[in-house]
């Protein structure tokens, strides 16, 4: 299982190659504020439609909000929501940020 931030999904849909994550990682899992971030914000940038309708993309709720503010003020919120994600479903996390 995989968590992964908004940056590593657009990457891939970016370089077109969202099919290649879809073999390598089948079900990556991605938090509400990542599918805000491509879908929403994102509207008719690279990923948002693909993401959109993606049924093999899982998205899930983090548990416990307050693990987010002990996380840097430098990280988005969909950055933050996949690290506390990741540790909660005790899963690897695909990221691109330092």
């Amino acid at each position: 299982m995989i968590v992964a931030d908004a940056s590593s999904i657009i990457s891939f849909a970016r370089a077109k190659k969202l099919d290649l994550l879809k073999q390598v990682v089948k079900n990556p899992i991605i938090p509400k504020a990542v599918y805000e971030e491509i879908v929403v914000k994102g509207k008719g940038k690279p990923g948002a439609g693909e993401i959109k309708s993606a049924p093999w993309i899982e998205i899930r709720k983090i548990n416990d909000r307050s693990k987010l503010a002990a996380l840097p003020d430098k990280l988005g919120q969909g950055e933050k929501e996949a690290i506390v994600l990741a540790q909660e479903q005790e899963s690897s996390l695909l990221i691109d940020d330092p």
